[in-house]
C-alpha cells in the first residue's frame, strides 16, 4: 500500500526509512536498485565539504565582494541561487541549465571558459560540481 509512497521517499531523501507500526520499528531499504542505477553507490555532495572549497580556490577571487564580475557572486550558496547578469548560476535538478556549469566546461567562445586565469577545474571537479547541482544543490 505505502510501497511507491516509500520509495520515492527513500530516492528523495536517499537513506533507508525507519517506519514504526504499532510498536514494531521497521528498516525499509530500496530493494529496486540495481547496479543499473545511477544513483547506486553515488555519495550525497554537499556545498559544505565539497563545493565551497573547490569555488574558493577557483573562483571567489573575482565572484565576491561589492562588485563581482558579471554580478555574479559564488561565496555563498545564496549568492549561488540568486546569479548575476546573464541569468541562474545553477537550475537545482539541472546542471545543464545554469551558468555555471556552462562556463566551466565551454571551452569554444572567447572570454566564456571560466576561469579565465590560473588552473582550470579537472574533469572530475566539474563532474562533482554537476553532481552536487543534479542532487538538488544543498
Amino acid at each position: 500500500m505505502f510501497g511507491k509512497a516509500i520509495h520515492l521517499f527513500q530516492r528523495v531523501v536517499q537513506v533507508p526509512l525507519l517506519v514504526s507500526i504499532s510498536g514494531i520499528t521497521v528498516l525499509l531499504c530500496d530493494d529496486h536498485a540495481s547496479a543499473g542505477d545511477p544513483q547506486v553507490g553515488r555519495r550525497i555532495v554537499t556545498y559544505a565539504q565539497d563545493i565551497r572549497p573547490l569555488l574558493d580556490k577557483h573562483c571567489v577571487e573575482c565572484h565576491s565582494g561589492w562588485f563581482p564580475d558579471g554580478g555574479l557572486r559564488l561565496d555563498t550558496i545564496d549568492a549561488i541561487y540568486k546569479g548575476g547578469n546573464s541569468g541562474p548560476a545553477i537550475v537545482p535538478g539541472a546542471p545543464q541549465k545554469g551558468w555555471l556549469t556552462y562556463s566551466l566546461t565551454n571551452t569554444g567562445q572567447r572570454g566564456m571558459q571560466m576561469p579565465p586565469d590560473g588552473e582550470q577545474l579537472s574533469q572530475q571537479q566539474v563532474e562533482l560540481l554537476k553532481q552536487w547541482i543534479e542532487q538538488g544543490a544543498r
